[in-house]
């Protein structure tokens, strides 16, 4: 997958709607020719391609590119990582995902990959085309903006034999509607502002993409502002959680999340604690409470953590099985750590904590083990 979130903002100056970015997440071909010797890498030819923006330049305080990565189990004992990679182009914030790949090196390299091919390849080639004229569309006077998108795209070659759905949730009150074009071979999923009615959500969407495609007469419906946060703040916008998958993506990324939950948080207490550690000590000492009226399998389990060299004792809500039992004590040890770390920037010493245990008294956790087992947005 290779997607990526756009948001625009009226001009600077004037009232800027509290509206989420547009994400959008594309699947082209991947990429894999080799790297001639000598030559500058993918990495480092995106941030040219990015840096030659002549509408926008990057703030100097922040870099071109911001990389993370995805995780998911590959078999039974093995990790495959997706790079994803943040940047502004033309004054826009994007992420874009590349395709699974058995290390983070391969996985950075396909992400800058996909990106140089479809910014410079696809949209170059269609840029072109639209200065020949050979993909002026002509489109009925439609009753809604949205009916006047699907008018829009059935009229324009980059969206021919491609996928158009429309998707809406509901959280508080408010109705936000996604929409799913196929756009030069490149599934696209765009959601814009919450709003009040499902019509009204939907025409907002149908704005934003109709904008962002350049359909005449939607041309100045935004304007990218210069002052705002998107542009001048320290980091791009985040896209949503779980943009770039399918229900059965997201279930394996739970998966990969949960085994490697301890490791994660072993190497964090290490790194944070590395002066305090005595040589050979152990950053954490395990025990387990079990529920003996239980016949299920895996049985309850309650698991505490204890932490010798911050001298405070963790434990986690019933679960089942020891490794999710382990899994939410980890979570208090994070929050725990995540409070610290907050409160010794306001200066406040000790992190604000007294109690030498901290428990816990959740739900029990449940496995997740497919795709049907679990309620997943897909986004």
């Amino acid at each position: 997958a290779q997607p990526m979130s756009r948001e625009a903002h009226p001009p600077c100056g004037a009232p800027v709607p509290s509206s989420p970015p547009m994400a959008i997440a594309m699947s082209p071909s991947s990429s894999t020719c080799e790297q001639p010797p000598g030559q500058k890498g993918v990495v480092s030819l995106l941030q040219e391609f990015l840096q030659g923006s002549r509408q926008f330049q990057a703030p100097q305080h922040r870099p071109i590119l911001h990389w993370s990565y995805d995780n998911r189990m590959a078999g039974l004992t093995s990790l495959e990582f997706r790079g994803v990679v943040g940047f502004l182009l033309d004054g826009i914030p994007h992420h874009v995902a590349g395709d699974w790949m058995p290390s983070k090196k391969l996985a950075q390299r396909d992400a800058a990959e996909r990106a140089l091919a479809f910014f410079v390849g696809r949209w170059g080639e269609q840029l072109l085309s639209n200065r020949a004229g050979r993909d002026r569309p002509h489109i009925d006077a439609c009753p809604s903006e949205a009916q006047t998108l699907e008018a829009y795209c059935q009229s324009q070659s980059m969206c021919s034999g491609g996928e158009f759905r429309w998707h809406s949730t509901w959280t508080e009150g408010l109705c936000s509607v996604q929409v799913d074009i196929s756009l030069l071979g490149v599934l696209h999923k765009f959601r814009g502002k919450p709003h009040t009615t499902e019509i009204a959500a939907r025409d907002d969407t149908a704005r934003r993409v109709l904008w962002y495609l350049q359909c005449p007469g939607y041309e100045q419906q935004f304007f990218m502002d210069p002052c705002s946060e998107v542009v001048t703040g320290s980091q791009i916008p985040l896209p949503p959680v779980n943009w770039a998958s399918d229900e059965a993506e997201s279930c394996e990324q739970m998966l990969a999340e949960r085994k490697t939950a301890l490791m994660r948080m072993q190497n964090r207490l290490q790194q944070e604690f590395s002066r305090q550690l005595r040589l050979g000590q152990s950053v954490w000492e395990w025990g387990f409470e079990m529920d003996e009226s239980d016949t299920a399998w895996p049985p309850r389990c309650r698991a505490t953590v204890r932490v010798p060299v911050v001298g405070k004792s963790f434990t986690g809500a019933w679960a089942r099985g020891q490794r999710d039992a382990q899994v939410k004590a980890c979570e208090l040890v994070s929050r725990f750590l995540d409070e610290s770390q907050g409160s010794a920037s306001a200066g406040t010493p000790g992190g604000g904590h007294s109690a030498d245990t901290v428990e816990s008294h959740g739900q029990d956790s449940q496995q997740c083990v497919g795709a049907a087992d679990v309620d997943l947005v897909h986004l």
